[in-house]
């Protein structure tokens, strides 16, 4: 655990020096988690040997087989996030919603051309379309007292024995400008005091970080697909992932000091992440017997080679005789290349007669694999901790659907396994859903709701020698889903 306090305590303060990435970004860009169709969320995402939905395209890829007419779909949907806070002893919410697109899409089935020695293909299929994998958006609220110790301290603890002029421009150069840590009248080699030992020293202080963000990462897909004798489906994905992410944080402390000169400062930092990729993804399903069919899909890892970041930082002082000091840093910028992982998925499905049906997905994927690269940058120590603090992880899905005669009603309940190595922090996701569907000849419309929550430490900052209590971080989602279709010839 220590370890790990130290990892973030250095991404803390040397993730924007050179550049702003970290296995922190290569995690958050690695754990997808694929909304697409209202039909594929109500089943909990259980579905890749079920087949015949938009969703496929993105999943299991053989799924579009299935097709026998040419479909066109589009899921408008509602995202809630919600987060709850709690460090030393102090307990806040916020969060934030958003309305998006979270599907839409063409699927063309082509019959072949009827001849007496045609091969047993049964259909051709060619998807394209959209397919929302993960959203961005929340607002986090943190508040608690430390009577331990300030983030000056580890400013003090990174600045010790360098030139005021050779600080890091996006934190400790503004604190000494800001006078919030200054060099130790008649010192040596660079010796610095923080702004609590002016008058008063420590005793306590009330930290507050606020943390929103916002995007999103989408995919375009383009597909094809074969139906061999009603029984073998064939299907290969190109993916194009594209992704936006904001971030806007301020962290402030409060001095609890009545004998005192600080009195509060602000850092606010600002983080806007571009990128694209692309990835394959391959699979097939078999129908063992009318009532059996069994799935296997391969993901290749994700490369985007055009990650663009753009941030920067701002510190403000107040002290108590009134004077007031803020600092700017300028805007830094970083062009990059990321490798998340690949994934492999085994599914099952039990048809039941036209009455329903019970399927499973088990997925495997190591987040350990993910890398970050560039021309001007070894990138050596981010992916060593990459490697040190994540691994593999087994995600599984299940899901139920029955009909009604036009109508059909699903639920379903998938667990995606946490991505951090044993003690280092959670990070498990549960999610428990259910829908309802309407499908006519030529029509249909689906409506899901999902609801998944997870828990993680977050720590406002750390060092090898100065340690901070984690927050503890209950997060929770609810997405609402509807799904309009229509089928042709």
């Amino acid at each position: 655990m220590r370890n790990f306090i130290l990892t973030v305590g250095v991404v803390f303060f040397t993730g924007m020096f050179l550049n702003a990435q970290n296995q922190e970004d290569a995690l958050r860009y690695s754990n997808t988690f694929l909304t697409a169709t209202a039909r594929y969320l109500g089943l909990g995402g259980a579905y890749g040997a079920v087949g015949a939905d938009f969703s496929s395209l993105s999943s299991n890829p053989a799924g579009i087989g299935l097709y026998k007419k040419s479909e066109f779909t589009i899921t408008p949907s509602l995202f809630f996030a919600n987060t709850g806070s709690s460090y030393n002893g102090s307990s806040l919410e916020d969060g934030r919603n958003n309305f998006a697109l979270g599907n839409t899409g063409i699927v063309l089935a082509i019959k072949p051309v009827d001849r007496l020695d045609r091969l047993p293909i049964q259909n051709f299929q060619f998807g394209f379309g959209l397919n929302r994998i993960k959203d961005f958006n929340n607002r986090t609220q943190i508040q608690g007292v430390n009577d331990k110790n300030s983030l000056l301290d580890a400013y003090l603890e990174y600045s010790d024995g360098i030139n005021p002029n050779d600080l890091n421009n996006f934190d400790t150069r503004l604190a000494f400008d800001t006078y919030l840590i200054d060099t130790i009248p008649g010192g040596s080699n660079y010796s610095y005091m923080n702004a609590y030992d002016y008058i008063g020293g420590f005793t306590s202080a009330m930290q507050r970080k606020s943390i929103e963000t916002k995007g999103s990462m989408n995919e375009w897909v383009l597909s094809g697909g074969m139906n061999i004798s009603d029984r073998f489906y064939f299907g290969a994905t190109l993916g194009f992932p594209y992704l936006r992410y904001y971030r806007t944080s301020t962290y402030s402390e409060i001095n609890q000091n009545p004998d005192k000169d600080l009195k509060e400062f602000d850092l606010r930092e600002t983080l806007e992440t571009k990128g694209s990729g692309f990835n394959i993804k391959v699979g097939t399903i078999a129908k063992v017997t009318p009532w059996l069919r069994l799935g296997l899909a391969y993901h290749s890892p994700t490369w985007y080679n055009n990650m663009h970041d753009g941030w920067n930082s701002r510190v403000k002082a107040y002290y108590a005789n009134g004077d007031y000091y803020n600092s700017s840093s300028p805007d830094g910028s970083y062009d990059y290349k990321l490798q998340t992982p690949g994934k492999a998925i085994g599914s099952v499905a039990f048809i039941i007669g036209n009455l329903g049906l019970i399927s499973a997905d088990y997925e495997y994927i190591d987040y350990a694999k993910a890398k970050l690269r560039a021309g001007d940058y070894g990138f050596y120590d981010e992916n060593t901790a990459i490697t040190d603090n994540y691994t593999s992880a087994s995600n599984i899905r299940v899901g139920t659907e029955w009909r009604l005669g036009l109508v059909q009603v699903r639920g379903g309940y998938s667990n995606y396994g946490s991505p951090f190595k044993t003690g280092i922090n959670d990070g498990e996701m549960q999610t428990y859903s259910a829908g309802l569907g309407f499908r006519s000849q030529d029509y249909f419309f689906d409506a899901a709701f999902a609801y998944s929550k997870s828990s993680s430490d977050y720590y406002l900052y750390g060092t090898k020698n100065i340690v901070v209590n984690p927050v503890k971080n209950d997060y929770k989602y609810y997405n609402l889903m509807l799904t309009i279709g229509y089928r042709f010839e």
